[in-house]
């Protein structure tokens, strides 16, 4: 793949990892791509038209990548639960979020971001276009890894992504294509196909343009006196030896007024709800990673501090725009796409 083409190259299909499925009609391509995406309804644009699918995809660890090829066509999720990069191949196609739109063809791509209703309209009868799927989890992990602290909300992305904004990027992804063309390439090999992943999610944080771009930019962790930094580390590495406001202020030196302070002005919250926010975040990792055969929502959440599930559940879901069961059910197979 030339820099800057956004295009894919090779197919997928070249890896022996690829799975491969097919539709040709309204009902089999909703079923090919709710299961590969999210839950989706599908509509022609007239009765007869004849609909046409083929989609081909990847799995690596933090990173599901497809090649879809598809008809004319209008398909829309109520919730899309993916950060999803859609690069073009070929055709026009059109996507739509939160009121804005982008175009994803002649060099532009489309980042769609989770928890919100996406329409991609088909609007030529050859359209093809390479999908990455991200967890939220893991663009979060990659983004407190870049940030050196807890990510306070989501990870919101420009919709529209254009070629010379995502050099970083364009250059992991080029990456992950050549080790995936390779029989014994990276990807054969687990530690190093979860980075291969970890990567594209960091071009991607650095390239496109989003609601963190500015911290991104800027020097890596909080800056400010030093003991509101080491109470940061502090909530980073024992969130769960931590009661109250009293216990942080103690072991950095601080009156609890003089932390507060230094918290809402150089961390942007007060220190126990950065502590809630921290907590939160591993109660995540955690739903993420866990078999729900071995497990619950409810145990997971206690584990980490949150006594009462109910008002757990709700502060969840403001945040990762699902339950914590589904999150937990949602990771049963963590190589699907």
């Amino acid at each position: 793949m030339s820099a800057g083409s956004l295009l894919l190259d090779p197919p997928l299909e070249c890896s022996p990892q690829a799975a491969i499925s097919s539709a040709d009609d309204v009902d089999s391509a909703t079923a090919a791509l709710s299961d590969a995406y999210s839950d989706v309804t599908v509509a022609v644009p007239s009765p007869t038209d004849h609909l046409r699918l083929r989609l081909q995809t990847v799995s690596l660890p933090s990173l599901n990548m497809g090649d879809l090829t598809i008809s004319r066509a209008t398909v829309r999720s109520p919730r899309y639960p993916w950060y999803a990069v859609c690069l073009p191949m070929s055709g026009h196609i059109r996507i739509s979020q939160s009121g804005a739109s982008a175009t994803v063809g002649a060099g532009l791509g489309a980042v769609v971001s989770p928890g919100k209703p996406v329409s991609v309209e088909y609007l030529s009868g050859d359209c093809r276009m390479e999908t990455l799927l991200l967890d939220r989890a893991d663009v979060e992990d990659e983004l407190s890894a870049i940030l050196g602290r807890a990510v306070l909300s989501p990870v919101q992305f420009d919709l529209q992504l254009s070629q010379d904004d995502v050099a970083p990027f364009q250059r992991a992804l080029d990456i992950a294509h050549d080790e995936l063309e390779r029989p014994r390439g990276l990807t054969t090999v687990p530690i190093m196909s979860a980075r291969l992943g970890r990567l594209v999610i960091a071009g991607l944080l650095i390239g496109q343009p989003s609601n963190y771009s500015g911290q991104i930019s800027a020097p890596r962790g909080v800056e400010g006196p030093r003991a509101i930094r080491t109470a940061v580390g502090l909530i980073e590495e024992r969130p769960m030896e931590i009661v109250t406001a009293g216990d942080i202020a103690h072991a950095v030196g601080l009156s609890v007024r003089a932390l507060d302070e230094g918290f809402r002005r150089h961390v942007g919250s007060s220190p126990m709800a950065y502590l809630r926010e921290v907590r939160m975040a591993r109660a995540h990792q955690e739903l993420v990673a866990s078999d729900p055969d071995a497990t619950t929502a409810t145990l997971i959440a206690y584990t980490w501090g949150f006594g009462n599930y109910g008002r757990f559940a709700v502060a969840y879901r403001r945040r990762y725009g699902c339950t914590p069961s589904e999150t937990l059910r949602r990771r049963i197979t963590p190589e699907r796409p």
